[in-house]
């Protein structure tokens, strides 16, 4: 199985990079600096090393530099992640020998199709895990219910007797199993399935929605982490989805 060395010092930004592999066939190998990386890399030899550049300890450039100096490691491509924008420091990583770039904050799809341009193995489709629980749909009309079939860390597929139109606008609030608290995201209709007879419901539809903006009380950004951590681990098969109440409107 292919190897994949993720190097980053802040531990949380590592498992996002290591949840958006969670489908592809590789084995996630993590560092939290240049050095660790380097011995890493010298024992388990990766076959791709994704590394931020500002570390404690040794930076991103001088691994990199580290890593293609070296005759028996110079093959493995280097994909640097950094914050920054300025054309001067994009060329310091290409100086050093890195093989492609990065810009933070990570946007999932690029991140993906950056990777499998040097891994083959690297799968880009988004992974959907099962996921049933009840979601409050707020629309242009009023609030309405539903239930969820999967989702993924870009959307959720809703059955539901409401029938949204494509790229109607949505809020949609729902409690992942285990989680303490509401998630609310602001949503869009990427597509309508037709409507079907439901022997306790009448007629219900499924639809799907790309979500927009994770909104709601709380610190978004915990619950879209919470999201993240259900589809890695569901995906693995390390939990099971279970029913939770809807939230009101």
């Amino acid at each position: 199985m292919d190897k994949i060395l993720l190097v980053d010092d802040v531990k949380m930004l590592r498992e996002i990079q290591k949840g958006l592999l969670s489908s592809s066939p590789v084995e996630v190998l993590t560092a939290g600096d240049g050095r660790e990386a380097l011995s890493i890399i010298r024992k388990e030899f990766p076959n791709l090393v994704v590394m931020d550049n500002h570390m404690p300890n040794m930076d991103g450039v001088i691994c990199c530099r580290e890593i293609k100096a070296d005759p028996l490691l110079r093959h493995i491509p280097v994909i640097m992640v950094t914050n920054a924008v300025k054309h001067a420091d994009r060329e310091e990583y290409l100086a050093a020998g890195a093989d492609d770039w990065l810009s933070k904050p990570i946007d999932g799809k690029l991140f993906l199709s950056t990777l499998k341009k040097h891994l083959p193995a690297i799968e880009c489709r988004e992974p959907r895990v099962p996921l049933s629980v009840e979601v409050g749909v707020t629309a242009a009309d009023g609030f309405h219910t539903g239930k969820s079939q999967d989702i993924s860390l870009k959307g959720i597929l809703i059955t539901s007797s409401f029938q949204p139109s494509p790229d109607d606008e949505l809020r949609l609030e729902f409690v992942l199993p285990g989680s303490a608290a509401a998630t609310v995201v602001r949503g869009r209709v990427a597509r309508v399935g037709n409507k079907k007879a439901d022997g306790k419901s009448g007629m219900t539809c499924d639809f799907g929605v790309e979500f927009i903006e994770f909104i709601g009380k709380g610190i978004p950004f915990i619950r879209r982490s919470e999201l993240e951590a259900y589809v890695t681990l569901h995906n693995a098969g390390d939990l099971s989805a279970t029913a939770a109440p809807v939230v009101g409107a």
